[in-house]
């Protein structure tokens, strides 16, 4: 059986072929020599060879067991229940295992990243189409260099191995990268330049470039969007890079140029005018109100004066008729 092993192995060496279909085939020859083991501890034990045949089937019992684990992680693509692997890599001291949870680490600080622009409303976000030239590819490879530099830019596939890459990308036909669906950029603004509406990038405000002309928000024209709206942007992904491609045995990694997502946040122009108007009406209002009983007070007063006169003119008089 080991030889029938090792004869497999040189033989799929001269090909270059996967680890999974590598554990497959080893899955399947493994199996099949582990029936070879009992049928010959059986006839140790019929040969009146108790210990030999006992132990030969004690292998069997355990190689089976673990040609039971491996049929679990390359065939059905999950773990068995007792699968101890785990436990002996930690045991060995692994260093895979200390470098996928530092992996995870890091995809966990990286989804609490983001931005300090603002929230914005989703029912007034819309993705906005976003045109790059050769100045602007540049500009985003350059702030990719600066956010890898600062451990912002994961480039590890989002913690995928090859095979489930290979998988994704034969599924979507489509290359997938290494940090995945992008990266928030730290800092980007919408500007006016020129008659356009330039997208500035960066680390900070004071280090931004630009790195693509926003052409169309939603389905309407960027101008004229403006013409209505007033436009933000209220998000800015870095996207592209590095990434992999299903070739005939396998991945195939390449570079590719970096790209910006953005998405744009409006409101209506004529709001703001529209709450400063209810304003000064309201404001109108609440004078008349003031000024009503100012008057009212001001009848009173002119009543208690004349009052006050009668009652000085008809003093004298009664004097008299008293005397």
């Amino acid at each position: 059986m080991l030889s029938l092993l090792d004869m497999a192995n040189h033989f799929l060496g001269y090909f270059n072929v996967n680890t999974t279909l590598k554990g497959r085939i080893y899955t399947i020859l493994g199996f099949f020599g582990d029936w070879y083991l009992l049928y010959i501890g059986i006839r140790f034990i019929q040969n009146q060879g108790y210990l030999r045949g006992a132990l030969l089937i004690l292998v069997f019992f355990a190689l089976m067991y673990f040609t039971l684990v491996n049929f679990f992680f390359y065939f059905l693509k999950r773990r068995f229940v007792l699968d101890p692997s785990e436990r002996i890599a930690a045991l060995l001291g692994d260093e895979r295992l200390k470098e996928q949870e530092s992996r995870f680490n890091d995809h966990d600080r990286y989804d609490h990243f983001a931005p300090a622009t603002g929230l914005y409303d989703e029912k007034q976000v819309i993705p906005a189409k976003v045109e790059l030239n050769g100045t602007n590819h540049k500009n985003l490879a350059q702030i990719a260099a600066q956010l890898q530099a600062a451990n912002l830019l994961p480039q590890d596939y989002e913690g995928h191995s090859d095979q489930e890459v290979l998988n994704q990308a034969k599924e979507t036909n489509k290359p997938v990268f290494a940090i995945g669906e992008g990266t928030p950029l730290p800092y980007f603004d919408l500007r006016q330049q020129d008659g356009h509406f330039v997208v500035y990038a960066g680390m900070n405000q004071m280090t931004a470039l630009p790195v693509g002309r926003v052409t169309r928000v939603g389905l309407s024209d960027i101008k004229q969007a403006h013409e209505q709206f007033k436009l933000f942007l209220a998000t800015a992904v870095l996207q592209g890079g590095v990434a992999k491609s299903a070739g005939r045995s396998g991945v195939i990694e390449r570079r590719l140029p970096y790209t910006v997502k953005v998405e744009v946040a409006f409101s209506e122009k004529n709001a703001a005018s529209n709450a400063t108007s209810q304003n000064s009406s309201a404001f109108s209002e609440s004078q008349t109100f003031t000024e009503e009983p100012k008057r009212s007070f001001a009848k009173s007063a002119e009543n208690v004066d004349s009052v006050n006169n009668s009652l000085s003119n008809k003093t004298p008089q009664n004097r008299r008729e008293n005397r």
